[in-house]
Parts: C-alpha cells; structure tokens; sequence
C-alpha cells in the first residue's frame, strides 16, 4: 500500500452491499488492515434471518465478494479477504 491511494471503506461498502444484502446478509464491519503481504480487507457480516452464521455462509459470501471486488478493483495493492 506503500504509495497508494488510502482505501476507501466506505465505497467499498456501497460497491459489496447490494449484493450481500441480495443473498440474505448484513454488512456489520468493513476494515483494511495492514501492508505488503500482510494485508487483509475484513468483512464480517450475518445473516439477515439472525441465524448463526455457517462455514458455508462464509464460503458463499466470500465468492460474491471477490468477484465484486475483482471487477471493481478498488484497492491496488494485493491484500487477502476475509469473511
């Protein structure tokens, strides 16, 4: 991230929360957290029904969101998602 432009949370947010919702999810917390290879966008979420959240849920969630973010591209450094 060294150099690049400051990640952009809320953006985010407005690009991934759509699509969340559409699949019965809330958004709880977007974070950006370190540099280089230690980079890591958490999202957590939950169940829009206020079941517990599954392994599955979050396998689910975590392929919607990568896609989204692939085409949006809204950080330019690589960084691991984590749902």
């Amino acid at each position: 991230m060294s150099g690049g432009k400051p990640i952009d949370i809320p953006t985010i947010e407005a690009t991934i929360a759509p699509s969340v919702e559409a699949a019965g999810y809330r958004i709880v917390r977007v974070v950006f957290t370190g540099a280089g290879r230690r980079a890591t966008l958490q999202i957590m979420a939950e169940r829009a029904d206020e079941q517990a959240m599954t392994v599955d849920d979050c396998a689910d969630l975590s392929h919607t969101i990568s896609a989204l973010l692939d085409v949006a591209d809204p950080i330019a450094a690589s960084y691991m998602l984590e749902i």
